[in-house]
């Protein structure tokens, strides 16, 4: 399973419609096992095929202010740009998910040495 995390719009504006997804691979025991960034059309292809294969799409997402992740389909990607997406524009910026990143490790870091 996939899990997309952040996404970030191209500066260009002529490539202001596409966008790159951060993401999580996660095995079916729930273990992260890889993180990386997949192009618009690349996670299309990757859903068109999961569902080939299987039947469901095996992409979700965590969107801000949700209490649970949802199922990324096919008909997501019709809309034109990340903020018109059912889910890509409401997916933390790659910034935003750093700045988390940062506040996580900092609160880490401070009950490690509390402990």
């Amino acid at each position: 399973m996939y899990m997309a995390i952040a996404c970030e719009a191209f500066k260009h504006p002529q490539n202001r419609s596409d966008y790159k997804v951060w993401y999580l691979e996660i095995d079916a025991g729930g273990n992260v096992v890889g993180i990386g960034v997949k192009t618009r059309e690349q996670v299309v292809e990757s859903i068109f095929n999961q569902i080939r294969r299987t039947g469901v799409s095996n992409w979700r997402a965590f969107r801000k202010n949700a209490d649970k992740s949802t199922t990324i389909e096919v008909y997501d990607f019709i809309s034109q740009n990340m903020h018109e997406n059912t889910h890509f524009g409401n997916l933390p910026t790659l910034s935003e998910f750093h700045e988390t990143l940062e506040y996580l490790k900092m609160n880490f870091e401070l009950r490690a040495i509390a402990s």
